[in-house]
């Protein structure tokens, strides 16, 4: 507060005082008594304003204490995520088991007293996809059975395989001419040996005070250098349409060093690009343990038969190529047309059973909106739950919804997503785009909350280079200290649903997570199962989430928006 006593006796000089107390000519004191009122009432404007918007994101205790009680005493996240798990399993889109997770969803956001619960179309996907059976041995010279997977969208062998192994190593499309009429029926292992190296460091860990406050030192972007574009010497649909010349029986790998090895596979489809979700009748394909396909590999360098049987069954459905989202509200009240969003991607690679990678995310959203349904919160917002498909394709359902809901570019940066043209533009998303095309609701999304990293408890946020929301999420975080919840990471962070929002303006976060063992050990793998959740960690982040979700949704004025470099025209 200002000192005001220094400006009502400031005509009081040696001029005027001369033993007794003169006042100044009345004249002169009203017009300095009218000054002084002016910035007695300028000085509490300010005061008032600064305390008023400080008091509008200063955290509701009561309420945390709710939320932490609900979700503590009662939490159903760990059944939600053991029945998306266990009983549905893998989810690729398209599939059957994708469209069993869409309904079980609408029932379970019904049964926990949703509103507007919808399976939403998001624009065309691709091919549905899964397997029905697998099953590999090597007969010969002494059995094992193998630990072998499917590669999503491959085919079918035909029938079951019988016969010794035959390794290629193809480069270049020269090498094809070696091979030529020699695989017809084959079982082709297309890779050397891949040596497997023990690991010296846990594989597991939580943040460490370091880590985080490393999170938190944001750095300074400098255009790299352009790199001379190195072209592939052989294209992937090159080898796909060489295999299925030459009949192939089926293809075989080792998982990719990538991930940690002891029987651990890691299993995703990334090699075609979009193609992979479009490419009917491709050649049957399946990854194998390192450990086992060594074996393999040592056993035919001594010159020893190999002997190995191969039998996969898998199914392509092309009748409906559409992707769906499933969504649910707790509808607002005096700004019901505003929403707030929080999200999690259903779908998965189909080794595991997308537990970490992400029904973790599914369960947390649900339990988090389930939390402030149960505690009859009364949001100003609507909040509006969203479960997306096609997310490990490169954000099919949260690009298409952003698209139909919120806006596109003048380019169709959403709709016509060229991921690998956008990692070559650096720090530009929007490539050569010239405006975004806003929906009526573009305006009215305050901000969205994503999911995705694991199944580790939630210790901040990533702001995407937005300095406006820093101070609001501050507050927010003091009552969750104890939580771990402590660091606000101004840099951005990608990979997931997030992404599609932040990139036409909408403010899109995604929490910061410990990684725990989300790699190398579980992401895209078939160690992606329920029993590598952490029970706490869930219902830890289904709290964070409820609380963040509350402040957006009651708060007076929605996020603010960072800066976009391209104008904003409503469509």
């Amino acid at each position: 507060m200002l000192p005001l006593k220094k400006y009502f006796f400031t005509d009081l000089t040696e001029e005027n005082y001369n033993g007794s107390l003169k006042f100044p000519k009345e004249e002169d004191s009203m017009k300095k008594n009218r000054f002084l009122v002016m910035i007695v009432l300028f000085a509490i404007f300010v005061f008032s304003s600064s305390f008023s918007q400080d008091r509008a994101d200063r955290a509701d205790t009561k309420m945390v204490s709710r939320i932490w009680e609900e979700g503590t005493s009662r939490s159903r996240v760990m059944e939600t995520l053991s029945y998306l798990t266990d009983v549905i399993g893998p989810r690729i889109p398209g599939s059957p088991a994708m469209k069993k997770a869409y309904g079980w969803a609408v029932n379970k956001f019904k049964e926990f007293g949703m509103e507007n619960v919808a399976i939403e179309p998001c624009g065309e996907f691709g091919l549905g996809w899964s397997n029905d059976y697998i099953s590999v041995h090597m007969i010969e010279p002494s059995y094992q059975p193998i630990v072998a997977y499917p590669v999503p969208w491959t085919s079918s062998t035909k029938g079951k395989i019988s016969g010794q192994p035959i390794s290629v190593e193809i480069k270049a499309k020269a090498d094809f001419e070696k091979y030529k009429g020699k695989l017809k029926g084959a079982i082709v292992f297309t890779q050397p040996e891949r040596k497997v190296h023990p690991s010296f460091e846990p594989i597991a860990k939580r943040f460490t005070d370091k880590d985080l406050k490393e999170l938190t030192e944001m750095p300074i972007p400098v255009k790299p250098a352009k790199e001379e574009e190195k072209k592939p010497e052989l294209k992937w649909e090159e080898l796909e349409e060489f295999y299925r010349s030459e009949e192939v029986g089926v293809l075989v790998e080792p998982s990719k060093p990538s991930r940690s090895d002891f029987g651990t596979v890691k299993v995703d489809a990334y090699e075609g690009g979009p193609k992979n979700i479009s490419t009917p009748n491709q050649n049957p394909r399946i990854v194998v343990a390192a450990e086992h396909y060594n074996r393999i590999c040592r056993i035919m360098d001594l010159k020893v038969p190999v002997t190995l049987e191969i039998e996969v069954r898998n199914t392509i459905y092309d009748k409906d190529k559409e992707g769906y989202n499933v969504v649910a509200e707790i509808p607002g009240w005096d700004k019901k047309g505003e929403l707030v969003m929080l999200g999690g991607h259903l779908d998965c690679w189909a080794a595991g059973t997308g537990a970490v990678d992400n029904a973790a995310g599914c369960a947390v959203v649900m339990e988090a909106i389930r939390i402030l349904k149960v505690l009859g919160v009364k949001p100003k917002r609507t909040i509006r739950a969203a479960l997306w498909t096609g997310e490990e394709e490169g954000y099919y359902g949260s690009r298409g919804y952003v698209a139909r809901h919120f806006g596109d570019t003048d380019k169709n940066i959403l709709k016509q997503f060229d991921e690998e043209a956008m990692e070559k533009r650096w720090r530009n998303p929007l490539g050569d785009s010239t405006k975004i095309i806003a929906r009526p609701d573009y305006n009215k999304i305050s901000g969205y909350f994503n999911y995705d990293n694991g199944s580790g408890r939630i210790r901040g946020i990533y702001i995407q280079e937005n300095f406006q929301v820093r101070p609001i999420f501050e507050e927010w975080m003091k009552p969750l200290q104890d939580l771990g919840v402590t660091t606000i990471a101004l840099q951005p962070t990608e990979g997931t649903d997030h992404q599609p929002f932040d990139w036409i303006g909408i403010p899109g976060f995604q929490f910061i997570q410990d990684p725990l063992d989300y790699t190398p050990a579980l992401h895209h793998t078939n160690q992606d199962v329920y029993d590598h959740c952490v029970p706490e960690d869930l219902v830890q982040s289904a709290i964070v989430m409820a609380w963040f979700v509350y402040n957006t949704a009651l708060r007076e004025e929605m996020l603010p928006r960072k800066p976009m470099p391209i104008p904003v025209e409503t469509k």
